[in-house]
């Protein structure tokens, strides 16, 4: 399946979830949705050339997505669309599915901790999780109970078969609640569990810090914005880009992105968050050391540079060579 296939999906169910959360189930038009794994996402295009990514949250299903949307009003305009515009019967175009966020099924715990709309990727995973009767223990962070989405539906998962599948809330917006302790959470559990976070940046850097001396392929996240000026390396020098199938080449100045260069070349690439947390922009590299500024790939994945997001990474050298 190419990331780049697209596919008419109509809304056939609209849930409240929580104070500003929406869920939207999705069912194609004709035929099948291309399949899934826990933890993928997709890409929604919206009115005014906006597109999004939201993270399913559904069984491993072929005939319907699940989407979760949180309202915000401080946002780029995306959630308020989904909320104000998109109605029962209303159809929308969606990419096929892709996963840097996987679930390890050979894992011999899991270890999920979601901060609000976080809960999104790690809801696919706790129910694949049941689905292979394997044990979890799911920490969830908001402010209070209310705007905690899909609260019923993990304690519902929770209660089956506890202590073996336990859920953890912290709703630290009321008295007497502190935020939760990361350091306590590791220590709760055994080292050799895989341990996942998906949340606001606070929370995602706090876990970083926490478990960045256990093994990286035990230790997974996703990020729904960038840290700030996290995408700042030291060099910001100019280099060129050739495109290997094209036979040209292009200068990149330090102020501009590969991304925005090719557009403005004429060279037409998909692209979507431009912050390096979507994966939609990867693109393969042929020759060169990219500067890897994304939190998509893997640390594996970035010490073999067969692949870079060209919307923030650059060169470490003076060129590259793309698949272009």
């Amino acid at each position: 399946m190419k990331s780049s296939e697209t596919f008419e999906v109509e809304v056939r169910g609209i849930r409240i979830e929580a104070e500003t959360v929406r869920s939207f189930e999705l069912w194609p038009v004709s035929g099948e949705l291309p399949p899934f794994t826990a933890g993928a996402h997709i890409d929604v295009h919206l009115s005014h050339g906006m597109t999004r990514q939201y993270s399913l949250t559904n069984s491993l299903e072929r005939h319907r997505y699940v989407i979760a949307v949180q309202r915000d009003p401080g946002g780029a305009g995306g959630s308020m669309s989904m909320h104000d515009s998109v109605a029962l019967g209303s159809r929308l175009i969606v990419s096929a599915p892709r996963n840097y966020f996987p679930l390890n099924e050979a894992a011999v715990h899991s270890v999920l901790i979601a901060g609000g709309i976080g809960v999104t990727p790690l809801l696919a995973m706790v129910r694949r999780l049941c689905q292979l009767g394997l044990s979890w223990d799911f920490y969830y962070c908001a402010r209070v109970p209310a705007r905690a989405a899909f609260l019923s539906e993990l304690k519902e998962l929770a209660a089956t078969t506890y202590p073996d599948r336990a859920l953890h809330c912290v709703f630290d917006g009321e008295a007497g609640v502190t935020s939760l302790n990361l350091g306590d959470v590791r220590a709760a559990h055994r080292p050799d569990s895989d341990f996942y976070c998906c949340g606001p940046a606070p929370l995602m850097d706090a876990f970083s810090t926490t478990f960045a001396s256990l093994p990286p392929e035990r230790v997974h996240l996703e990020y729904f914005k960038a840290p700030v000026a996290d995408t700042l390396g030291e060099a910001e020098g100019a280099f060129t880009v050739t495109l290997s199938r094209q036979g040209k080449t292009l200068v990149v100045p330090p102020n501009r992105s590969i991304l925005e260069v090719l557009r403005e070349n004429g060279v037409p690439m998909l692209s979507s968050c431009r912050q390096g947390i979507c994966g939609t922009c990867e693109t393969r590299v042929v020759e060169g050391v990219p500067d890897h500024r994304d939190h998509v790939l893997t640390p594996a994945e970035r010490a073999s540079n067969q692949t870079m997001m060209i919307c923030v990474s650059r060169c470490k050298g003076e060129a590259l060579t793309l698949d272009i």
